[in-house]
């Protein structure tokens, strides 16, 4: 990997040490083009013949679409644009048949546990899965998991440190009880190849503004083929209305994902996300993959030889390693000044948390640890 080349096309990267991508990530520069390709098109309305401005914003969505479906290892028509992770997890659980009596499992540091109006409106009892040490133990999960657990729902990467579950094992776990996963992989795409198809996961949902160097305000929701059809949409627009009268628009395709697009998609995200699936397919994510656990593994035994209390596992290749820090919050902002993104966070036990992209080098590693030797 030519990382002087790489890092050219990332001008943060001039000024930052930047090892903050858990919470957002860098952009390079050709996902500014996908941004500026958009506007472009638009102030000057290039389109041909008689298209409209709409056919051609279809047509890329269209494209990305299939693209995205690529990257982890999905079909296209099981691919939904959403706004953010949250309204993807929404469409699944506003979607869901829930009856009095139901149950949902969740880990006790779920970004968005599924303990919802929704789910409290119809009874449904929430089970947190504690963690131990650091990690969540499947062990645990099968004795909170039953006939009556309708949805378990996990991260793939934690946000707060970096704990990667095996999601093929916990969705044998799931189905053997008949239950749907629902995971949260905000922590993970762009940074780890996946492949949601053989984890034999339903739901993922997905922002790409963290490793996957794109768009705030756009995301994307895959939707496990034999669950289109039974999951009902949470709400309805001009894209997927069911009114058979005279319509200007025509409705999505029954059975696909984007029955669960109602309104105008977030299109110059759309067009950036396309450049960022691009550059990151450019590198190749076995690359990136690698790139991003040698440089985490390299600051995990930097920070046990300086006596650090690791909160990360050993061996757990993730792209976040956690430690103990009492005055975390403190020391990220004065790191900070010194040209060094990290997270200090008070919540969950203070900590300090460093999120490395395939653009860091060992050489960003050391500047950090001299920035917290000081």
């Amino acid at each position: 990997m030519d990382h002087v080349k790489i890092r050219a096309d990332f001008p943060a990267l001039r000024k930052w040490v930047y090892l903050d991508n858990a919470f957002v990530g860098l952009i390079p520069k050709q996902v500014k083009e996908g941004y500026d390709a958009f506007v472009d098109r638009w102030i000057n309305f290039k389109t041909e013949g008689t298209r409209t401005i709409l056919d051609d914003w279809l047509d890329q969505a269209a494209k990305t679409r299939d693209k995205t479906a690529s990257l982890i290892g999905v079909s296209k028509h099981e691919i939904a644009f959403t706004m953010c992770t949250g309204s993807g997890l929404n469409v699944v659980v506003n979607g869901t048949d829930w009856v009095k009596g139901d149950n949902t499992v969740f880990p006790e540091w779920e970004h968005n546990p599924l303990d919802t109006h929704i789910t409290r409106r119809y009874g449904v009892q929430p089970r947190v899965w504690h963690q131990v040490g650091g990690e969540f133990r499947l062990s645990d999960l099968e004795n909170l998991v039953d006939d009556s657990t309708r949805i378990v729902q996990v991260s793939q990467v934690s946000y707060v440190n970096g704990f990667r579950l095996n999601l093929r094992e916990v969705a044998e776990i799931a189905h053997e009880h008949g239950a749907k996963v629902l995971v949260d992989a905000t922590q993970a795409v762009g940074a780890l190849q996946v492949d949601y198809k053989k984890d034999g996961v339903d739901y993922v949902a997905v922002a790409p503004y963290k490793y996957l160097m794109g768009p705030a305000g756009l995301a994307f929701l895959y939707v496990k083929e034999e669950n289109i059809s039974e999951l009902t949409p949470d709400r309805t627009g001009w894209k997927n209305q069911i009114f058979e009268g005279d319509n200007p628009e025509e409705s999505t395709i029954v059975g696909s994902a984007e029955k669960f697009e109602y309104g105008t998609l977030n299109f110059q995200g759309i067009y950036a996300l396309e450049k960022s699936i691009d550059y990151l397919n450019m590198v190749g994510m076995g690359n990136v993959e690698n790139q991003v656990i040698a440089v985490t593994k390299h600051l995990y035994d930097e920070l046990n030889s300086l006596g650090k209390e690791v909160w990360t596992p050993e061996g757990n290749e993730s792209p976040i390693v956690s430690y103990k820090e009492d005055n975390a919050v403190d020391l990220a902002a004065e790191l900070m000044r010194s040209g060094i993104k990290v997270t200090g966070r008070k919540a969950h036990g203070s900590h300090m948390r460093i999120s490395a992209h395939f653009y860091n080098t060992d050489g960003d590693v050391g500047r950090f640890m001299e920035g917290i030797k000081q």
